[in-house]
């Protein structure tokens, strides 16, 4: 997914006098006033002395404010850099390069603990600290997610649903293509589709077989459902020597509604008394259906 920075930047700036005496006073932490950027509000903390591991530095940090609530999840995705004004030539520095961070329920601020040595920050000739006065920033950018992506979630241990479709008066059928009743599996509707004398280009040499989604057609564009199934039409004599083809897994959209096959079972097989499948003029199909996985947008 591509991350784009479609909120104006904010520079927030912190004038601080006389800093030196931010360690004199016994407060090691201090906060901004908060700021706006991206719809959002935001303050700086500074650590004059270095918060943790950050030991002869001036450790800098941005916080997110009056979203920090437990019982809500929230994610807002941001790009910032902390900068410090260079007084001798008059234009401010970057102390840490952009970075892009993640802000949420359980992680409310971001920032560096070694964000600019004391030797550096001290350095007469660098202009950072003159007259005891110092200037630092931030500039926020509020990024907003403008890709598109898809979740897939996979099922363990899905069930078979088996369906018997039985047709009787096989030979006096005369539409081109017939349905089955709907069935249910893993929530989503299915039928099984059939062609007596094959689809387009058997010419009557094949029944054609299909397993249809009944809700494909409504799916939203990144929304598939995966399935895997097996079509037989039934020995009705032997009850073993049917004739079965599996499908594998296969995934159902709203641009393919249909998994199966044209050339299903030739008609001289089907038809042949010999073989058991087509009985006083009935035939028995058998659907074994198991739903894997679904995928769907990601949000």
């Amino acid at each position: 997914m591509e991350n784009i920075t479609n909120s104006l930047p904010r520079r927030y700036l912190w004038k601080i006098e006389s800093f030196s005496l931010l360690s004199e006073n016994g407060t090691s932490k201090y906060e901004s006033n908060e700021f706006e950027s991206g719809g959002f509000n935001w303050k700086m903390i500074i650590y004059p002395d270095g918060d943790g591991d950050g030991a002869g530095h001036i450790s800098v940090y941005l916080a997110i404010i009056g979203k920090s609530s437990l019982h809500a999840v929230w994610e807002v995705n941001v790009s910032f850099s902390f900068l410090i004004f260079d007084q001798i030539h008059d234009n401010y520095n970057v102390m840490k390069a952009r970075m892009e961070r993640r802000f949420r329920n359980i992680k409310t601020e971001w920032g560096f603990s070694k964000c600019i040595s004391h030797k550096t920050f001290k350095d007469p000739s660098n202009g950072y600290l003159v007259n005891d006065k110092c200037i630092v920033g931030v500039d926020v950018y509020v990024i907003k997610n403008q890709g598109i992506g898809e979740c897939m979630s996979l099922l363990k241990g899905s069930k078979v649903y088996k369906h018997k479709w039985e047709i009787t008066k096989f030979t006096k059928l005369k539409k081109k293509v017939y349905y089955s009743e709907k069935f249910t599996v893993e929530g989503y509707k299915w039928k099984l589709l059939l062609y007596p004398t094959g689809c387009i280009g058997q010419n009557g040499q094949s029944i054609s077989v299909f397993l249809v989604s009944v809700d494909a057609e409504g799916f939203a564009p990144q929304k598939s459902v995966g399935a895997k199934f097996t079509i037989s039409v039934k020995n009705q004599i032997s009850g073993y020597k049917h004739h079965k083809k599996s499908g594998g897994l296969n995934w159902y959209s709203a641009a393919t509604d249909n998994w199966g096959w044209p050339s299903f079972m030739p008609c001289c097989e089907f038809n042949d008394p010999k073989e058991d499948f087509l009985i006083a003029d009935c035939c028995i199909l058998e659907a074994e259906v198991s739903v894997v996985g679904v995928v769907n947008c990601l949000t």
